[in-house]
């Protein structure tokens, strides 16, 4: 029977640990090595391992001192001895039949990657996150044009999630190992990318047993001067691997190029307008430093872009909506309903769109729309932001 290696970073989640750790030694597939890499905790983590040691001989513990998710994704790879490599994060857990079922289809369908589905919870609350892709075998040769920014602006159509996903060990060694260690950013990007390159074939599973777990009070930090190397560290590196593809260097520039200018607006909200004194936000067309802003989207992007709105100037009338209100409501975060937004749209000049799909961008506007908020009021990203020309991958590394 082929055996399953379970990678687990550990890194000061006592509140969470037991209940991650539960639902790995509960598996229906029980051929598992669970590998749990204590990345330098200081809580009472490494007591909880040991206290799982004696509970389940499956279960190995690496200490290291606190060298980030890379350091200890590649601790727990060299100490691997399975054919097919899971991760799970420390704070989440995974249904019964998790591995059962994906090592099933990686098997039965012949395939160097299986790609799940996923549950976000936040609190009591659940949402299923469902493919980007059709459910089914593809060869990769046909998914790379379209895996990191299809034609809609940063909308992937393979997910980057290292935990959502089962690995062949004998690929994976490569891409796992050679990442750079400073990346605190895209750790998961930086592997599922460029071994994509190296498959010949994924599945993509009709089925969602991993649970993400978002913490109260969960927002994007601040950058600081040392985040933001290490974001460029991100983008260098895949610079470097994309081109050493001899079949698809080109295009796979050119999404990088697009990612590049997803990730800033998601983690260095203010690159844009460094040249601007008079406006801000010039990806939405420039808005006048006089106007009230408020915001629709709570995603990764309208996090960063909220946190930037409070490093303005403070007469900024700052309301903030989605349509998940209540989710990120368990959160902590201040996020009103669509309703109410509207309800009080005279208390702002414009409201931002924060969602980097224009799919999903028209569909929140004809919504708004059709519960009367103003046309005029609302604007996404210019058509000159999004298009393909502007070489922001290359300004971006030059600055």
């Amino acid at each position: 029977m082929p055996k399953i290696s379970v990678i687990i970073p550990v890194y000061n989640i006592e509140k969470y640990l037991r209940r991650c750790l539960d639902s790995i030694i509960q598996q229906k597939f029980e051929a598992l090595e669970i590998i749990c890499i204590d990345d330098g905790s200081t809580d009472s983590c490494p007591y909880i391992l040991k206290e799982y040691v004696n509970k389940d001989s499956r279960i190995k513990i690496i200490h290291q001192q606190n060298e980030g998710l890379v350091s200890a994704r590649k601790a727990g790879l060299r100490a691997a001895t399975g054919a097919y490599i899971g991760y799970v994060d420390g704070d989440d857990w995974i249904e019964p039949d998790f591995y059962e079922r994906i090592l099933n289809d990686m098997i039965y369908h012949q395939v160097d990657m299986v790609e799940t589905e996923h549950f976000i919870d936040a609190g009591e609350k659940s949402k299923h996150i469902k493919s980007s892709l059709p459910y089914g075998r593809y060869d990769t040769k046909d998914l790379i044009p379209v895996m990191l920014c299809d034609k809609d602006f940063n909308e992937c159509r393979l997910r980057p999630y290292l935990w959502s996903k089962l690995f062949r060990k004998s690929l994976l060694d490569k891409h796992q190992m050679r990442v750079d260690e400073t990346i605190r950013c895209g750790e998961d990007i930086a592997v599922t990318y460029p071994y994509m390159l190296d498959a010949q074939s994924i599945y993509i599973a009709d089925y969602a047993g991993y649970h993400y777990v978002q913490r109260p009070n969960s927002m994007t930090g601040m950058q600081s001067p040392a985040s933001q190397k290490r974001d460029k560290a991100l983008i260098l590196y895949l610079k470097t691997v994309f081109g050493e593809s001899e079949k698809n260097s080109e295009i796979m520039q050119k999404q990088l190029n697009q990612y590049t200018k997803s990730m800033l607006l998601l983690r260095q909200t203010d690159f844009f307008d460094r040249d601007s004194d008079n406006k801000k936000f010039l990806p939405f067309g420039g808005i006048d430093l006089k106007c009230r802003i408020a915001l629709y989207g709570a995603g990764r992007m309208g996090k960063s872009i909220y946190q930037y709105l409070q490093t303005l100037d403070k007469g900024y009338a700052v309301i903030w909506a989605d349509k998940e209100c209540l989710l990120y409501q368990q959160m902590g975060l201040p996020v009103i309903s669509p309703d109410e937004i509207v309800d009080r749209q005279e208390e702002y000049d414009v409201l931002l769109v924060a969602v980097s799909s224009k799919a999903a961008a028209d569909g929140i506007k004809g919504l708004l729309a059709e519960k009367g908020l103003k046309q005029n009021k609302m604007t996404w990203l210019t058509e000159n932001f999004i298009s393909e020309d502007n070489s922001i991958l290359e300004i971006y590394l030059e600055s």
